[in-house]
C-alpha cells in the first residue's frame, strides 16, 4: 500500500503508530469482504471510522456500500469481515 503524506511531520505522526492510520483488509471495501469474502477495490473518499479504526468502502456505478454497511448489522458485519480477512488477505 502505498501512502502519500501533506508534511514531513504528518509523516512522522505516521511512521510512530501505523496501525492506528492504516485501513482494515488492506485498503480493500468493508463490505465486500464481510458479505462477498472478496477484496474490491474501494473509494478513499467513501469510509466510516469506527472504534478508532478506517474503513472503506467502495462507491460507484450507484452503488455506496457504505450505506449499505450502516443499514445493516455493523458488529455482525465488522466480526464476519475479521473472519473473512484471514482467509483472503494474502
Amino acid at each position: 500500500m502505498k501512502y502519500k503524506f501533506a508534511s514531513p511531520k504528518n509523516l512522522d505522526i505516521f511512521l510512530k503508530t501505523p496501525e492506528k492510520y492504516s485501513p482494515q483488509y488492506g485498503g480493500y471495501c468493508a463490505y465486500a469482504v464481510a458479505v462477498k469474502s472478496k477484496k474490491v477495490n474501494s473509494d478513499p473518499e467513501t469510509f466510516e471510522i469506527r472504534d478508532g479504526k478506517l474503513y472503506l468502502f467502495y462507491n460507484s456505478w450507484g452503488t455506496n456500500t457504505l450505506e449499505l454497511w450502516k443499514k445493516e448489522n455493523v458488529k455482525g458485519l465488522q466480526k464476519k469481515a475479521d473472519q473473512n480477512w484471514e482467509a483472503i488477505k494474502n
